[in-house]
């Protein structure tokens, strides 16, 4: 095989995609996902100055991203650990969800 054919044939199992913009845009996810998670802390911390409270509703929301990014993996890929991080992170999503809901209507866990 020459060149052009190996080119060729990588082009064809890889479909034409760009492995730079593939990459860029997983580091820019993860970084997205590293600088929500920096905000949830400091809005929490502030919050807790602020009214001695905790919104649970804010860290359900991003619980819930995190768990999103898991369950796409784990449905695409159906690995064992995407899997179990799906099952993980929607527990936590839950448990903040729920605490979120009880204080949304003042019910009293």
């Amino acid at each position: 095989m020459n060149k052009e054919e190996i080119l060729a044939k990588s082009r064809q199992e890889n479909k034409n995609r760009d492995y730079v913009e593939i990459d860029r845009m997983k580091k820019s996810t993860f970084f997205a996902l590293m600088c929500s998670i920096g905000f949830i802390c400091f809005w929490t911390l502030l919050s807790i100055i602020a009214t001695w409270r905790v919104n649970f509703a804010v860290i359900a929301t991003e619980c819930f991203m995190i768990f999103s990014m898991h369950l796409y993996k784990a449905i695409k890929g159906k690995k064992a650990v995407d899997i179990f991080c799906a099952v993980s992170s929607a527990f936590t999503f839950l448990i903040f969800f729920a605490i979120a809901i009880c204080e949304l209507f003042g019910f009293k866990p």
